[in-house]
């Protein structure tokens, strides 16, 4: 082994061959290679120093790591592109080739990917709008949201239904809906079979739901009659928030973007059945094994900071629904509101959904009338716009029994009333 030469011994071998003698005399005078009184001569000849300086070859980014784990850490992101280090680190842990292998933190893991720049993602950042009247427990209100038009693979398209708890940070429910080789808007008997199916997992009704302004789920004038989707919520017990911009949803939109860059990117050559199936498996993930970025869960899983999320606020189970449903709640609901309409040349005015048709008479042809509703018998009051106190007509309403707003059937060929037992709480097992 060669023994490193001094500072003092470089400054002597350039003196002494200043002198005269060759680099092979100096060499065996010092017992050093001729190569290194050689170097060390020309260095200081080209007015170089004489310290020795050490590169440390620079080390590539997780290079201490097997390279497993850098090649799955590529193919994961490769394939789910919206993955982030945290959804990365959770599979590395899972899949059966890394067992006993060392990983790297999520921190690690985004700095290796940010090395190149078709994965990195620039932030955007936006202002945080105070909203009124949040909720404060778990399911007192549940937010929906829709991704429509969703390409597959096969070139069907599929809408994302998704239902999320605010306060609990809660994937409540994730389902998709296929429209064909087109795309089409979610109709409200897609949104009311999610509901369902959500109300039927967690054994429980929220106090509220939230959705935007979709023309399914809600009228489209100030003045018009309640749809059949917020009635139908209003006989169970269920307010209907709509939201007038999209910062009100913003935790659904957040969780809608989630579930999809997590389980609908990357599978989009899986037939839908199976794309179900993925979604139902990454809910069940985000639910209960992978820790929330959301405030209040500090790092671990929904139902983990949250375990209220299993204990049913207003307990449901699919054959109570008509037990439940109300007719009274939705009487009282329309009573409330009061809607003005021009008489058509025939003599008639619309009224509902479905804008069926009331005759009053073709004397009153082009005038307008006040309507209200009278819950004791439940019979539209159509009154003149002028003298609200002199009555036109009665009639009775219609499309407003239970069948027509919940699409059940009534005793006996439906469900029918039946005594509520006792409910059973929600376990871990749950497949939410």
């Amino acid at each position: 082994m060669s023994v490193q030469t001094t500072l003092d011994q470089r400054r002597r071998f350039y003196e002494l061959h200043q002198d005269g003698a060759t680099y092979a005399e100096i060499a065996e005078r010092f017992a050093v290679s001729e190569e290194c009184v050689r170097y060390w001569c020309r260095r200081q000849r080209d007015g170089q120093r004489c310290e020795t300086r050490w590169h440390r070859k620079r080390l590539g980014l997780l290079s201490r790591f097997d390279a497993k784990v850098r090649y799955w850490i590529l193919r994961f992101r490769l394939k789910h592109r919206r993955w982030g280090p945290n959804r990365i680190l959770e599979n590395l842990r899972k899949h059966p080739s890394l067992r006993g292998l060392k990983l790297p933190s999520e921190a690690s893991i985004g700095r290796y990917l940010h090395q190149w720049p078709r994965f990195r993602r620039k932030p955007k950042k936006k202002p945080v709008r105070p909203r009124a009247h949040p909720p404060t427990v778990v399911h007192q209100r549940w937010q929906v949201d829709f991704k429509v038009g969703i390409r597959l693979a096969n070139g069907l398209r599929v809408n994302l239904h998704t239902v999320r708890d605010p306060v609990g940070a809660a994937y409540i429910g994730d389902f998709i809906s296929v429209t064909g080789k087109r795309q089409r808007r979610v109709t409200m008997e897609e949104v009311r079979a999610v509901l369902r199916w959500c109300f039927t997992q967690w054994g429980t009704l929220p106090d509220e739901v939230q959705t935007d302004g979709e023309p399914v789920l809600v009228s489209p004038h100030k003045d018009s009659f309640p749809s059949v989707f917020t009635l139908w919520l209003k006989g169970l017990g269920i307010d209907h928030l709509i939201i007038h911009n999209v910062t009100s949803n913003a935790e659904v939109e957040r969780c809608h973007r989630t579930i999809n860059d997590y389980a609908v990117i990357g599978n989009e050559d899986q037939a839908p059945e199976e794309l179900q199936r993925i979604l139902d498996r990454s809910n069940h993930e985000l639910n209960f094994e992978f820790p929330s970025r959301a405030k209040d869960c500090a790092g671990r899983p929904p139902v983990v900071a949250h375990p209220e999320l299993l204990q049913p606020r207003r307990p449901f189970r699919p054959e109570w629904e008509l037990a439940l449903f109300d007719l009274n709640r939705v009487d009282a609901y329309l009573a409330t509101f009061t809607w003005r309409r021009i008489v058509d040349k025939n003599g008639q005015v619309s009224l509902g959904s479905k804008r069926r048709r009331y005759h009053l008479g073709r004397a009153y042809a082009g005038r307008e009338v006040v309507v209200r509703f009278d819950p004791t018998d439940r019979h539209f009051v159509f009154s003149e716009a002028n003298a609200s106190e002199r009555i036109i007509k009665r009639l009775p309403a219609k499309g407003l029994e239970i069948s027509d707003l919940t699409g059940l059937d009534t005793w006996p060929t439906g469900l029918g009333p039946q005594q509520l037992p006792l409910p059973l709480p929600l376990t871990e097992g749950v497949n939410c």
